[in-house]
């Protein structure tokens, strides 16, 4: 409202529109903190987690030859460079998804690091499907606490072999296998069905007589049924040998560390059928089952049977109580797994 004075007009604000102005700046002001928050918040979400290689980094793959037959092991050679303030999370690189149809993980070794900050290690890998393709993709975990990078993954890029089949193009027949003859059915065939079924009715005729002119039958003598032991019941038993030895307090620790792990791995093999004997540590972990491997299971494995290696290999001495932890670690494990397979065979009896 305008209100004329003199030359000059005076401007009067009604009360309840500068109220209305008020209720807008405010409610404007909520929308663009809430706007910025918002942005924030997803700032720290693509922070938290990246799957792209950031610069300063590479992940390099490069099979040891270009083409092999079907079924050969392929070894790929891995040559990582992380940046300067990068910090692995992990020595041993995982397959990104799931694996193509026809491939199959043998081994993943552990990196080694030399002096300009490269790392380099090698995976076995088997290719079952003639042509090109393409070798699985993997992913080193990373963190860069400076730039609030506090989890990501480095992956691989991309390398081809070519697999050449073992059988020669054009579907050939195969010739060591002849065609079947047809011949007509003689009927002596019938004659020794027929007299095997006579001979079987009367042995059940005469077997009857001799039934009705027994007064009482001999009632069997019940036996109690002996249980043989499991694999997992036997295993335990060896692990309570073990402690019985007392081997750390009379200064033999190696002694103790490759007894437990022989007994885990016999159980694996004996009760789920994991070829553990033979294999080492690295290429146990990717022979494992999914069932015993889920929920922290792998790395629990990991853990034990690495440890065993350190003292086996590199001469680690622990303490007598961390031996004793160490025994206490794998009867987890080992119950782990045994309750794992229990859950399988229940749901199979369900099924």
């Amino acid at each position: 409202m305008a209100v004329k004075t003199g030359d000059d007009p005076v401007i009067l604000r009604d009360p309840e529109l500068d109220e209305g102005d008020r209720r807008i700046g405010s409610l404007t002001a909520r929308s663009f903190a809430l706007l910025r928050m918002t942005v924030f918040l997803a700032f720290l979400t693509v922070t938290q987690e990246l799957s792209a290689q950031l610069p300063g980094q590479s992940f390099i793959v490069t099979p040891d030859t270009a083409a092999v037959f079907v079924g050969d092991s392929v070894t790929l050679r891995f040559r990582i460079r992380l940046h300067e303030r990068d910090q692995p999370l992990d020595s041993i690189p995982q397959v990104v998804g799931i694996l193509p149809a026809g491939v199959r993980v043998l081994s993943v070794g552990q990196l080694s690091r030399s002096a300009d900050r490269v790392y380099e290690g090698s995976a076995r890998v088997a290719f079952y499907r003639p042509g090109r393709r393409p070798v699985p993709t993997f992913a080193l975990p990373f963190m860069r606490i400076v730039e609030g990078v506090s989890r990501a993954t480095l992956p691989s890029d991309s390398a081809f072999v070519v697999i050449t089949p073992i059988l020669a193009a054009g579907s050939p027949a195969l010739k060591d296998i002849q065609e079947l003859e047809r011949r007509s059915l003689s009927p002596w065939a019938w004659l020794a069905p027929a007299a095997t079924l006579i001979a079987a009715a009367g042995a059940f005729l005469l077997l009857r007589r001799r039934r009705k002119r027994s007064t009482v039958a001999a009632e069997p003598e019940l036996r109690p049924e002996i249980l043989e032991p499991g694999p997992y019941d036997i295993a335990l038993e060896r692990l309570v040998r073990v402690e019985e030895a007392r081997w750390p307090a009379h200064g033999n620790v190696a002694r103790h560390y490759e007894s437990v792990a022989q007994v885990l791995r016999q159980y694996l093999e004996h009760a789920h059928q994991v070829g553990a004997l033979e294999r080492t540590t690295s290429e146990l972990l990717w022979a494992l089952p999914p069932r015993l491997s889920r929920e922290g299971l792998r790395d629990s494995c990991n853990d034990v049977l690495g440890e065993a290696d350190l003292v086996k290999f590199a001469e680690l001495r622990p303490s007598d109580s961390g031996a004793a932890d160490f025994l206490r670690r794998a009867r987890h494990l080992l119950s782990a797994w045994h309750e794992t397979g229990q859950a399988k065979e229940n749901v199979d009896a369900v099924r």
